[in-house]
């Protein structure tokens, strides 16, 4: 057996303990934008989350936003012997609970996963607003996967000039409406490949939006990386 599948069948055993799941990951999410973000990160950015790559599958709710925080529970609870963990992710706007903030409607949402069976082992992500605030990253990849790259003015300005964006935020308030208008105008279809491209293209040292930072630590809580072994003495 390799290093590298010896160190993966550590990191399931330390984890999950012998059962024998087949999955170690399912992730359930609210739309395709969702779907390609996370599809993306799981798939290309595992050293960069700081986590060994699961096996993992990630799944779309028929009902979007408002079905996720319904229904996942009942929707995942024939999973719970086939996925050692799941994770739950949904916009806060659209999931018809607009009005609470993000850690009541994850409180809520994991406190019936828990219920349910899963135990410990689900968790919930909300994106607030919505999966949109990921892509106001600073970095130039976003320029250029919007079609701005090499634009007069440059899209940070053209947001502050369109009154999406203030002087000192890092993000627009309204980010959907502020990521649709500037594909409009630089002729750009919205379609969620896009999402995609972010996700492996855009650093994510830098990311300081509270969401990702939450899907991060859990990630790393579930499947971290394993420590280097020590090398062994030459001494006898």
């Amino acid at each position: 057996m390799e290093e590298g599948d010896r160190s993966r069948d550590d990191l399931r055993r330390r984890n999950i303990g012998l059962m024998p799941y087949a999955i170690d990951l399912h992730v359930l999410v609210a739309d395709l934008d969702q779907q390609q973000a996370l599809q993306t990160l799981l798939e290309h950015r595992c050293p960069s989350l700081g986590i060994q790559r699961p096996r993992f599958e990630v799944s779309k709710h028929p009902q979007h936003d408002g079905g996720c925080f319904k229904s996942s529970p009942g929707l995942l609870q024939t999973l719970q012997s086939y996925a050692a963990h799941a994770i739950v992710v949904l916009d806060r706007e659209g999931s018809g609970v607009d009005h609470e903030p993000p850690g009541a409607i994850e409180a809520d949402l994991n406190g019936r996963l828990a219920s349910s069976g899963w135990g410990d082992r689900a968790r919930t992500i909300v994106l607030d607003p919505e999966i949109e605030i990921w892509v106001w990253a600073s970095s130039p990849h976003v320029d250029e996967i919007l079609g701005w790259a090499g634009r007069s003015p440059n899209l940070r300005d053209w947001l502050m000039s369109e009154g999406f964006l203030d002087t000192g935020q890092t993000k627009p308030v309204r980010p959907k409406e502020a990521f649709r208008a500037a594909l409009r105008k630089s002729g750009i279809k919205p379609h969620a490949p896009i999402f995609g491209r972010l996700a492996r293209a855009v650093g994510l040292e830098g990311c300081t939006d509270r969401s990702f930072l939450l899907l991060r630590d859990v990630l790393r809580q579930w499947f971290a990386r394993a420590r280097p072994r020590p090398p062994k003495s030459s001494h006898p």
